[in-house]
């Protein structure tokens, strides 16, 4: 659900989508006929690992000695080993080009939000100035870097692979790294109390959590050992009746799958982050920006952002015509 509400609501690869519709209800539309025809995509991929199964099943078809030594511990390795060997060649190309078509509809998406990113929130910012033929060229130069910098990493990947799925691993990252995003849009979208300062604290608060979950969580691959067990440590610093941890009473680890962080990390930045903002002033007006706006309103979301921006340039024209007769 949170994975859901995260990819759907707050992705720049899906946002930047929902932009392109010709109304919020059209926008709306379109969110939800993804996230409903998510179910039987997903489900179709669950049932071809089960088809899969079923086809090499030991008493039926069983997996040449040599293969299940280069399949390890990665199932995901049965697929290419039947579209290798059952496939006649024809459909093997087509099945390889399919699959390389799907890598590069998802790669060009995110080198696009990525440029998107640098250009607006970093290069616009630092060059103020900056005409948009500089802006676009400088955007080509990020997808370049970061396009690079993907396939080195693919690389080393390839060379330096452990026993783990990179589907796990993406996952784990996933959870790791984008932690908090869906939090923080419903704090800034379903409240009128956040502010600036108490986002801070809210992301100081996650970034912790998600360190302690991280070192401290169950390692995906059970034959390994946490990176680092708090328990044992203060046992070595406290003694071995501190605070009940001998006794089983007290865990200091984090105790849930590391891809709970995905979850919990979402309520951790919006509860402190909330909590936290009733310390300080607004920092700024909001006023027509939030749901309860929206609804209130009639208004599409663009055409609030865009008053409230006019709003604001108004001001400044106002207090700018002012301070030459104050001096």
């Amino acid at each position: 659900i949170f994975y859901g509400i995260q990819k759907y609501g707050t992705d720049q690869t899906i946002v930047q989508r929902y932009l392109t519709a010709g109304s919020d209800k059209k926008a709306i539309k379109a969110a939800l006929m993804g996230v409903l025809l998510c179910i039987p995509v997903w489900t179709l991929f669950i049932f071809i690992g089960t088809l899969l199964w079923v086809f090499y099943l030991p008493d039926v078809n069983p997996i040449p000695d040599a293969v299940e030594n280069f399949i390890g511990k990665k199932p995901e390795r049965v697929f290419m080993y039947y579209v290798n060997s059952e496939f006649p060649m024809g459909i093997v190309g087509l099945v390889l080009a399919g699959l390389v078509a799907a890598a590069l509809s998802s790669l060009d998406s995110d080198l696009n939000c990525l440029s998107a990113v640098v250009v607006e929130d970093y290069y616009r910012r630092i060059r103020k100035r900056a005409t948009d033929r500089q802006r676009l060229r400088f955007g080509r130069i990020v997808v370049a870097a970061c396009g690079v910098y993907a396939i080195a990493v693919a690389i080393l990947y390839v060379f330096f692979q452990g026993e783990m799925p990179v589907l796990k691993i993406i996952f784990e990252l996933y959870a790791i790294f984008s932690g908090g995003i869906a939090g923080l849009f419903m704090l800034a979208f379903f409240t009128k109390r956040a502010n600036l300062k108490g986002v801070y604290v809210g992301l100081v608060a996650c970034v912790l959590f998600t360190a302690w979950g991280f070192l401290t969580g169950p390692p995906l691959d059970p034959t390994e050992e946490m990176w680092l067990n708090l328990n044992n440590v203060c046992n070595n610093i406290f003694g071995t009746s501190a605070f009940g941890i001998a006794e089983g009473q007290t865990d200091l680890n984090f105790p849930h799958h590391r891809y709970m962080l995905g979850v919990y990390s979402h309520l951790v930045i919006f509860v402190f982050a909330y909590v936290a903002s009733f310390f300080f002033s607004h920092d700024r007006d909001i006023t027509g920006l939030t749901f309860y706006d929206w609804l209130r309103q009639g208004k599409t979301v663009a055409q609030m952002v865009e008053e409230k921006e006019q709003q604001q340039e108004q001001g400044e024209q106002t207090s700018g015509e002012d301070k030459p007769e104050n001096e």
